[in-house]
């Protein structure tokens, strides 16, 4: 468990926040994405950091509303993508089931393979940002 979690959701149940329906946190999670967009295209840095920062407490709240905890939320998201293979287009990372017959090509060619959605945990090491590049 990551102690801040904790913290937000202490800080959450003495505000009643953790009472607080789905649609209501989801609300808030949406108010504040828009707020680092907003802060971003002022080049407000501090605002964003902010910004960032509160979307990740309504996140955690948010899971919380439905019963999960953050950190096995993130676990379980990072568990499937760590070893996911993809291509990255001008910063998106599009993965290999989405990626055409030719772009997967050369994703098999760069992060090994061929025909699979996930490279061996073996090859982690071995890869750097220029095998996710086309």
């Amino acid at each position: 468990m990551i102690k801040r979690f904790q913290d937000v959701r202490d800080w959450g149940a003495i505000r009643g926040i953790d009472g607080a329906t789905f649609q209501k946190q989801y609300q808030r999670v949406l108010q504040e994405v828009v707020e680092i967009h907003d802060a971003y295209n002022k080049e407000d840095m501090a605002e964003v950091s902010d910004a960032i920062g509160d979307t990740i407490v309504t996140l955690i709240n948010l899971a919380k509303t439905v019963n999960m905890n953050a950190e096995d939320c993130l676990d379980g998201a990072f568990s499937i993508i760590e070893f996911r293979k993809g291509l990255n287009f001008d910063g998106d990372f599009v993965r290999y089931g989405k990626l055409s017959d030719e772009d997967k090509a050369i994703c098999d060619e760069k992060q090994g393979m061929p025909k699979h959605q996930y490279f061996k945990s073996a090859d982690k090491d071995k890869l750097n940002p220029g095998s996710f590049k086309k």
